[in-house]
């Protein structure tokens, strides 16, 4: 009897160790099906997260203020201020004033119309705003009376048209603009001239 209980406990022993490994041989593949699945999982959302980045770059990059949210900006302080009623809709947007002080000499972004009101919200600005609009339209506008002696002085001497040629290459290198603006014809440099008369005009009427 004891040695038939050995025989069939050394049996019940093998098929046990049989049984183990087959489990063991089943957990490593379903434990490298799910790296593998983690992994390409990981994979496809760094090349959407990628994407993700590469697409607000290129938004960040092209992303530029619209003419006509600008112009809107201006209506809408325009009417408030000019409005009875206690409920306001402006509201104060420090990068589209920067941006509007920075465009107010471009024809193609400011309009005419949208000069004009402007002129007028410069003019009710703070002291640090229309201090320093002031002093780039008196600029241009001493660019403009120099550039405009010389244009007279073409008809003279050879000599000194060669000096206005110096002084107009001394003239670019005094500000990061003038060689933009020197690319301007004669037309187009006085619409210039006018919009920062009708600048430094208005702010002395506030004064």
């Amino acid at each position: 009897m004891g040695a038939g209980k050995s025989k069939k406990h050394r049996k019940k022993q093998r098929i046990a160790k049989h049984v183990v490994e087959s489990q063991t041989r089943k957990k490593q593949e379903d434990a490298e099906k799910q790296l593998l699945a983690a992994s390409e999982g990981d994979g496809e959302t760094s090349t959407d997260d990628a994407n993700d980045e590469s697409k607000n770059k290129s938004t960040k990059n092209t992303k530029t203020k619209d003419p006509a949210e600008a112009a809107s900006y201006l209506t809408l302080w325009n009417l408030d201020r000019n409005s009875e009623s206690t409920t306001k809709n402006w509201k104060f947007n420090k990068n589209t004033q920067s941006w509007l002080l920075r465009h107010m000499y471009d024809f193609d972004k400011v309009s005419k119309s949208t000069f004009g009101t402007l002129v007028d919200y410069v003019c009710q600005g703070g002291d640090k705003t229309r201090l320093r609009v002031e002093e780039g339209a008196k600029r241009r506008a001493r660019r403009y009376k120099e550039w405009e002696k010389k244009q007279q002085k073409e008809g003279d001497a050879e000599q000194d048209e060669d000096d206005v040629a110096d002084e107009t290459k001394d003239d670019t290198s005094s500000s990061p603009d003038d060689e933009e603006w020197n690319q301007l014809d004669d037309h187009d440099k006085r619409k210039e001239y006018k919009r920062a008369r009708k600048v430094l005009d208005s702010l002395k009427e506030q004064q």
